[in-house]
């Protein structure tokens, strides 16, 4: 057992994998396990997952054949063993703070899940650029540091960014509302919807700790 399982399909993402694997495994935050399953991939991401995991104990590498990256998460979620769950994905980078920060917040206000801000970099033009999506202005407007139910949100919910990144959930509330993804190109939302939908308490970070 682990305070927080992070979760990471990959899928040939050779290119980012090695930046995007280091941020999390150099986390100030350390009692947590990294499950990466490779979807298929056909570059070098299943042997860069399998090089970290020699010296890492905290890493855990599975390997399917391509079924999408919905399916590779709900695979990944059957083998953790954390409190909380984080998901981040193969070509992004997660804030060294990031695990630490959020999981004293979920700890302390007991919320179902924390959701926080992420910041966009192009990587032709080299420029990092905010988006309202992964900012959600508007929602730390509505509902400041306290923790929130989503009807406190009226229509402003339909703002609430739905992917798996960006969020640090509670185990409980992911078992309690049965919550997984589709397969397929939109599986975000089935999984992002019933586990809002499932939940009583929710806290908005107002701090960009990703990098997608």
């Amino acid at each position: 057992m682990v305070e927080i399982s992070v979760i990471m399909p990959v899928y040939n993402c050779e290119k980012y994998l090695d930046e995007s694997v280091r941020s999390i495994l150099n986390q100030t935050f350390t009692d947590f396990e990294l499950i990466c399953v490779d979807d298929g991939s056909k570059d070098n991401s299943l042997s860069i997952l399998e090089e970290f995991a020699k010296d890492e104990s905290r890493m855990k590498v599975f390997h399917q054949e391509n079924k999408g990256g919905g399916i590779a998460r709900n695979f990944a979620l059957s083998k953790a063993t954390g409190k909380f769950i984080c998901f981040v994905d193969a070509d992004d980078i997660l804030d060294e703070v990031a695990l630490n920060e959020t999981y004293e917040l979920i700890t302390e206000t007991d919320a179902d899940f924390v959701m926080f801000k992420a910041v966009n970099f192009d990587d032709d033009k080299k420029r990092y650029y905010e988006t309202e999506y992964f900012s959600m202005n508007e929602i730390y407007e509505s509902v400041g540091n306290e923790v929130f139910h989503y009807s406190d949100l009226g229509d402003l919910i339909f703002k609430l960014s739905v992917t798996p990144w960006g969020k640090l959930y509670s185990r409980e509330l992911i078992l309690k509302s049965e919550a997984e993804f589709a397969g397929g190109m939109y599986h975000d939302n089935k999984f992002f919807w019933k586990a809002l939908l499932n939940s009583e308490k929710i806290i908005f970070y107002n701090k960009c700790l990703y990098t997608r």
